[in-house]
């Protein structure tokens, strides 16, 4: 029983009519996806061989990564200077 009911629904698909007509040829999926992966790879391509794609993994610094490498070196400069003062206090 519920396997009739089951296969009596229409589940919506982008290849093929409600009817089950067939989708014409140039909608086809082994048509189209083929098509739709070559696209995006010469997009791919004419975007990397032109210079849109061109960081290639540098490394951005701002304000804020300045700040804070001048924070530890400051902290280090202060650290050393107080260890050499604190060797030649006597008591």
């Amino acid at each position: 029983y519920w396997k009739d009911k089951i296969k009596s629904y229409y589940f919506f698909g982008f290849f093929e009519g409600e009817t089950g007509q067939q989708a014409p040829w140039f909608l086809r999926p082994s048509i189209t996806f083929p098509i739709a992966f070559a696209i995006v790879g010469a997009a791919f391509y004419v975007s990397l061989k032109f210079g849109a794609i061109s960081e290639r993994g540098a490394q951005v610094t701002d304000e804020l990564d300045e700040l804070i490498t001048l924070q530890g070196v400051l902290r280090d400069g202060f650290m050393m200077a107080f260890l050499d003062v604190s060797d030649k206090i006597t008591v």
